[in-house]
């Protein structure tokens, strides 16, 4: 269940990435209504900038981010797939660790990774999935079963490589904790998809984390990170 944003401002300093926000997305104006002045908001037309630079221009998109994921890949000898999103505002990546299936059946553990293209934070979380696949088919019908929010157990190795690799290219980015990312702005919409209250990863990162992915089975730190933003 999503909660709204908030933090205790006597012990942590978490403004910059309100300010981020309200930066480049008119909160509290619907996309939908307000005669079309959502998509005037000048802090939307840097965004869409922004996007198209880093993602839209391909050879930016591999020296950016294709050749760092394929250093991360080759050093854990694992195989790295694209999680970058066309019209969010993130690169984007995951790794998949391990893979097994039975009969129809697949389970598999990946670690998910962005550094957003809006301010100076990264995102990292472990996923266990499941997969159904049709028989004679290439359709599979997936379901998250666990989210692990910070280096723990099997995902501890990988979790801190990728986190050391991002902080040597981006010294100065901190790691959004998951109960930060996963709570909500009222008001706060993205265009690239439908929700009217939308999460601080949604607007920093991407949808992969939205409502209706999300499983109540979270293991490890879901505050990990947040001596980064002590005051």
């Amino acid at each position: 269940m999503s909660h709204n944003f908030g933090f205790n401002s006597t012990t942590h300093n978490y403004w910059d990435i309100y300010e981020i926000i309200k930066r480049y997305y008119p909160i509290g104006i619907n996309q939908n209504e307000g005669r079309g002045i959502h998509n005037k908001y000048n802090g939307l037309k840097e965004l869409e900038a922004i996007i198209v630079e880093n993602i839209h221009v391909a050879e930016n998109y591999r020296s950016r981010w294709t050749n760092f994921t394929r250093m991360i890949g080759n050093e854990l000898e694992k195989q790295i797939e694209g999680r970058t999103y066309g019209q969010a505002p993130s690169f984007s990546s995951s790794i998949l660790l391990e893979s097994n299936q039975i009969e129809n059946c697949l389970h598999s553990k990946e670690l998910h990774f962005s550094v957003s293209l809006i301010g100076e934070f990264y995102q990292i979380y472990g996923l266990d999935l499941t997969t159904v696949i049709e028989q004679n088919e290439d359709v599979g019908y997936s379901s998250i079963n666990v989210i692990t929010t910070s280096p723990f157990e099997e995902f501890r190795d990988s979790f801190e490589l990728v986190e050391a690799k991002i902080l040597e290219k981006h010294p100065t980015h901190r790691i959004i904790p998951f109960s930060i990312g996963q709570s909500v702005l009222k008001g706060l919409q993205v265009g690239y998809i439908d929700d009217e209250n939308c999460s601080i990863n949604q607007a920093l990162f991407n949808h992969f984390l939205g409502e209706e992915n999300l499983t109540k089975s979270i293991r490890g730190n879901k505050y990990y990170g947040e001596s980064k933003w002590e005051i």
